[in-house]
């Protein structure tokens, strides 16, 4: 690709990303689910610090480091097609699961009246939409259907850190801008990962999962004991 076709690709998807994020931003009131940002107790801050640690984990085990190096030495080229597709993907993935799925969850709740556990029911939705999508690397970019399952797994598991994250904060621009950083590495333009071993992947992705879903449902109890307001969606 010539710098000409690289600039045209840089700037259409900067234009794709303005406007998703505008779209969903009048969607879902700017990301907000609240109308001010939640205050987390101390058990609740310890369970999500716990969750993030098991990131940190999977990227410094993944030599994730040794890859964000790796673009500091690559050409201006390749470090900007790197750059855009991870802004990309962390961007509109955010905005489109946590933002745009989470606020179509929270409708058909409260279109059906279900108040048990929404945002535990409204995370568990997206993230498991967002896990089944890397089902294209299998189908659509010939991945390994083993590498692809693992994929599924493992982003599903982030996608209920993200959907914490997004609890937490009151909004979807935090989780995007961890999601352009994780992604944020040489190899994610390459479509052909193999596979890893499924203990290390259960092991450190699987805890991730279960303190996540255990921060979000303490927000549920926490929103009915104290009568906080979810924005309606």
């Amino acid at each position: 690709m010539n710098t000409t076709d690289t600039m045209t690709c840089v700037i259409a998807t900067i234009i794709i990303i303005a406007l998703t994020i505008w779209l969903v931003n009048l969607r879902t009131h700017h990301g907000k689910l609240f109308d001010h940002r939640l205050q987390l107790s101390p058990i609740q801050k310890i369970i999500l610090l716990a969750a993030t640690i098991f990131c940190i984990i999977s990227y410094v085990l993944n030599d994730n480091f040794d890859d964000l190096i790796g673009i500091y030495h690559s050409s201006w080229h390749v470090t900007l097609i790197v750059t855009t597709v991870a802004v990309s993907a962390g961007f509109l993935e955010e905005y489109l699961t946590r933002g745009y799925l989470f606020n179509l969850c929270q409708r058909l709740l409260d279109y059906y009246h279900v108040t048990t556990c929404p945002l535990l029911i409204a995370s568990l939705f997206n993230s498991l939409i967002f896990g089944s999508l890397h089902l294209m690397n299998f189908f659509l970019g010939g991945q390994d259907l083993t590498a692809t399952l693992q994929q599924v797994f493992y982003a599903t598991c982030m996608g209920l850190l993200f959907s914490a994250f997004r609890i937490a904060t009151n909004t979807i621009y935090i989780g995007a801008i961890l999601h352009f950083l994780l992604d944020w590495q040489l190899t994610i333009t390459q479509s052909d990962a193999g596979a890893s071993d499924w203990l290390g992947i259960v092991i450190i992705f699987l805890p991730m999962a279960l303190l996540s879903m255990l921060f979000i449902m303490t927000v549920d109890q926490q929103v009915k004991k104290q009568h906080l307001h979810l924005i309606q969606q």
